[in-house]
């Protein structure tokens, strides 16, 4: 397949069994499981609809070691990059972006599949800015984590996931020589991580999460 003047969002995806387990204190391991795919099929349909009124091509990804979410991934139609069970989130995404470049994309987005409530407008507004001239495009969490990261390809920087990463990820662009363009979309703020952060998701996503008090 040629990628040629096209974009690739790819979305890191854990095993489902292994997902949110910070949610503990709220959710039963299986409501966690549950949550995980309901987020992720939710983001794809968000970017279905963004890219629907786009001149740039954009593609769909998934980039996962998990079988579970593999099969889900090629039912929606998506391409499968397996991370072959990376040590990092950073290190599943730098074989993320080997592959698109391989395959000729000329710039990569890369979104979490647990954003709470993802606006269309917000994602087409991120997907069509331009790159030309060396830019990246950074939408920092609320948290100062990266919940969107689009580059050119290849990337010509490590990626450094982890707390306050948008600080690093803008650093690491700078001294790349391009231009990072700080993007802080609203409905892109916010991923699911921690029980406080689920009262941002829209009805549906949960069915009665179990309550717990501390003892």
């Amino acid at each position: 397949m040629s990628g040629a003047g096209k974009r690739l969002v790819a979305i890191p995806m854990k095993d489902p069994r292994d997902a949110k387990t910070r949610l503990g204190l709220a959710l039963t391991p299986d409501q966690r499981g549950k949550l995980a795919l309901s987020l992720f099929r939710a983001t794809v349909a968000r970017l279905r609809e963004a890219t629907e009124g786009l001149e740039t091509r954009v593609d769909l990804a998934v980039v996962s070691a998990s079988p579970i979410i593999c099969d889900v991934a090629e039912t929606l139609g998506l391409n499968v990059i397996d991370d072959g069970g990376a040590p990092s989130l950073s290190l599943a995404l730098e074989a993320a972006a080997d592959w698109a470049t391989a395959q000729g994309y000329d710039a990569l987005c890369i979104l979490p599949g647990d954003l709470a409530d993802p606006d269309p407008i917000d994602l087409a507004w991120l997907l069509d800015h331009p790159l030309e001239g060396g830019t990246a495009v950074i939408c920092p969490a609320k948290d100062l984590g990266t919940n969107a990261l689009m580059v050119p390809l290849p990337c010509p920087f490590a990626f450094a996931y982890g707390a306050k990463s948008t600080i690093r990820h803008r650093r690491a662009a700078e001294d790349a020589g391009l231009t990072p363009v700080m993007m802080p979309l609203g409905s892109l703020r916010v991923d699911i991580d921690t029980v406080e952060d689920l009262h941002h998701l829209p009805s549906g996503h949960l069915r009665r999460p179990r309550q717990e008090t501390a003892q």
